[in-house]
């Protein structure tokens, strides 16, 4: 499934159609990502009905939340063990990545035990997992480096199903619904009477949940249907070869690096796989945690006493966000067929910078009103929409992308869930004019860490080239594993011109 051309800015569009049965399986991943969002994003809104079910606050709600990143986490985790399984099989993994949310979801409005309630977010987090984990395989085994664009468009699903999972359950929102923080008799049995009103979002999530999971068992029994038949196909070609080529063939031995190396993730560089991957791994914990916290809480941050602001202009202000995440995603998967990864990056980064400022401003100076908190919340949902699989992208060009670097990161994402959700819950109940802050703090560090990744990347290709050189000159060239067969071509006859004038 593999497609090999890297003229990716100079074919377009052209460069998708050719290939119909994997634009298929794209558009169905995409819905993938569109009913994921659903179970993911409707605990937002909820949040403080759910937090009243159960008897506590938001410090408590927070580490109901880490549990989910903490089952996403231990899945990941067991994905860099057993990648095989995610490489053999992703479409099984799928199917299980939505028989579990459709088990949760029926069940998550009923439930009044904290206990209980951890326990099926930990399962959440184990599908969600799995959902990531089979569908990233599949989308870079299908287009490889040529994977940005349809790796944005599948996760536009996830910000539209976020937005429709919102004006889904808007009208099932109590209008006297009251911050978590609130005592009154009256208030704690008019939010658990809307427990039975948000069910009927819940279970319609949940029924989504069961088609999706009989849609990837169509594919997981054609993807095996195909299996089989090339299997039968290189039975039979193995069977026609002649006496000599079968001893060449067996006599041929190839040393294939261990797929858990940094050597093999760093196309053969320890020292610059190591160390990427670590930089790395904080970045997506920064850009996973900020993703994860920020819509989750920003209803609950909008209901908090600082603004007292009504269920309507709270629910609303998270359907914009979603919007604008919406819009942001499909922008970037349109560029990204014409602009390179790391210019589309350089754009957004600047761009959050900007916002993470302006927040920093209204925040500790000027001061939040409803209007700048619309707007403020709709930049934010464009500034965020495409950080996480741009920067995805942004590995795989830097990165040998294996299934074990792919859960490696995931791991560094439900890190980043468990720490921030944990630490805005606490915020939330002690002071939430710091919330903002939270988001601020993350964007900065991400770029730091972005920077300094592309610092070592030029220093160790410029090493590379220094090297090249020495050995060119030397009568015996030799080229970076990054670089393609026409690349390294032109650099042969530029060496040679030089060593020759």
């Amino acid at each position: 499934m593999l497609i090999e051309s890297q003229n990716q800015r100079q074919l377009g569009f052209k460069l998708y159609l050719i290939h119909p049965w994997n634009l298929i399986q794209t558009g169905y991943l995409f819905l993938t990502w569109l009913v994921m969002s659903w179970h993911l994003e409707l605990i937002g809104p909820t949040l403080p009905t759910l937090a009243v079910n159960i008897n506590v606050n938001y410090t408590e709600m927070g580490t109901v939340l880490a549990t989910r990143s903490f089952g996403y986490l231990i899945t990941n985790i067991l994905g860099i063990i057993l990648q095989d399984i995610v490489d053999k099989y992703p479409y099984i993994v799928l199917i299980c990545g939505f028989i579990l949310p459709a088990i949760v979801t029926f069940a998550i409005p009923f439930v009044t035990s904290m206990i209980l309630m951890s326990t099926l977010f930990f399962f959440q987090g184990i599908s969600q997992s799995l959902t990531d984990l089979g569908g990233t395989h599949i989308l870079f085994t299908m287009w490889g480096i040529n994977s940005v664009a349809p790796l944005n468009a599948v996760r536009i699903g996830y910000g539209i199903g976020a937005l429709s999972a919102n004006l889904l359950v808007r009208p099932f929102l109590t209008q006297n619904m009251s911050s978590v923080r609130s005592t009154s008799n009256e208030v704690m049995n008019s939010t658990r009477n809307a427990s039975f009103y948000i069910s009927i979002p819940y279970i319609t999530t949940g029924s989504l949940c069961s088609l999706m999971a009989i849609g990837h068992l169509f594919f997981s029994i054609r993807e095996l249907k195909n299996k089989k038949e090339k299997l039968e196909i290189h039975k039979f070609n193995y069977g026609t070869l002649s006496d000599n080529q079968e001893n060449s063939e067996v006599s041929r031995v190839e040393e294939v690096s261990s797929p858990y190396s940094p050597r093999t993730i760093g196309h053969g560089h320890f020292q610059y796989g190591l160390i990427l991957c670590i930089i790395f791994f904080c970045y997506i914990l920064l850009i996973g945690g900020n993703e994860q916290t920020f819509p989750t809480f920003l209803f609950s941050y909008l209901k908090s006493d600082q603004f007292n602001l009504s269920n309507s202009f709270a629910s609303w202000t998270n359907v914009l966000y979603w919007l604008t995440d919406s819009i942001g995603r499909l922008i970037i998967a349109i560029l990204a067929v014409y602009f390179s990864t790391f210019f589309l990056l350089n754009i957004i980064w600047f761009g959050s910078l900007c916002l993470a400022f302006t927040w920093l401003i209204f925040v500790w100076n000027i001061g939040l009103t409803s209007t700048s908190l619309l707007i403020l919340g709709a930049a934010t949902g464009l500034a965020m929409a495409s950080m996480f699989p741009l920067s995805l992208a942004f590995i795989n060009e830097r990165l040998k992308f294996t299934p074990a670097l792919i859960a490696f990161l995931y791991s560094g994402s439900a890190l980043g869930g468990i720490i921030f959700q944990k630490l805005a819950g606490f915020i939330m109940d002690h002071n939430p004019k710091h919330f903002p802050t939270l988001f601020i703090i993350c964007i900065l560090m991400e770029i730091v860490l972005y920077v300094a990744s592309n610092l070592i990347h030029f220093f160790h290709h410029r090493n590379d080239f220094l090297k090249t050189n020495s050995s060119a000159i030397d009568g015996a060239p030799l080229f970076p594993e990054t670089l393609d067969e026409q690349e390294q071509q032109q650099m042969t006859d530029y060496l040679r011109g030089q060593k020759y004038k």
